[in-house]
This record gives C-alpha cells, sequence and structure tokens, in this order.
C-alpha cells in the first residue's frame, strides 16, 4: 500500500497525520490519530478512513477551534483551499493577540513550505 503524506496537525491533546492512500486501486485517505487525556494519564490511538479529503475536512473542523491546532504540513493540493479557510475563522475566539499571531504565523509556514518537506512515508 503506497502512502504519501497529505496532512498533519497536532495539539496537547490530539493530533494525526493523514495518508492518500491507493487501496485495491482507490484513491483514500486514512487518518492515524490520537488523544490524551492527562487527567487520566491516558493515551488513546487510532485509525480513520475517509474517501476524501472533503470528508475528512468536515470532521476536523467539528472543533470550532480547529485553526489553533499546530498544523505541521499540509500538502500542496491542498493549500489554497486552507487559505481561504483561513480567512473565514475570527482568530478573536482566544483574547491573547500573541497566541493568535503565533498560530497565523505556523498556518502561514506550513502553507509556503516546499511540498516535499517531509519525505514519502
Amino acid at each position: 500500500m503506497n502512502k504519501e503524506l497529505y496532512f498533519d496537525i497536532s495539539s496537547e491533546q490530539s493530533g494525526g497525520s493523514l495518508f492518500r492512500v491507493e487501496k485495491d486501486g482507490k484513491k483514500l485517505f486514512y487518518y492515524n490519530h490520537s488523544s490524551y487525556d492527562d487527567n487520566k494519564d491516558e493515551l488513546k490511538v487510532f485509525e480513520t478512513w475517509f474517501e476524501s479529503f472533503e470528508a475528512f475536512w468536515k470532521e476536523v473542523t467539528k472543533d470550532r477551534k480547529w485553526f489553533y491546532l499546530h498544523p505541521l504540513f499540509v500538502h500542496p493540493e491542498q493549500r489554497n483551499f486552507i487559505r481561504e479557510e483561513l480567512k473565514t475563522v475570527n482568530w478573536n475566539i482566544h483574547p491573547n493577540k500573541k497566541w493568535q499571531e503565533s498560530h497565523q504565523r505556523q498556518w502561514k509556514k506550513v502553507l509556503t513550505d516546499p511540498g516535499e518537506y517531509y519525505s514519502k512515508q
């Protein structure tokens, strides 16, 4: 199974890597992700399959503060889409201006990084 890193994002409580894979001749998206409960010191790992990037994105953006997650990589095919999505967010959800600017800089960085920032997995 060939897989290519497509999207990578994290936070203190959760994170994951989305891969575009070819399985049985069909392009699918495989999300290997985890969550951490620091009250219980419990780590849970999940594997979720999506038929499309749009289906994955719908799941990510259920969290109304998705843009405050820490992006590590965005595939070049989705960078313009993500730029447009970021134009519609309310950064003021978090009152700390430095926190806002820090996350804005991180999004800008991953949206301008070379397309092969990480080697294929």
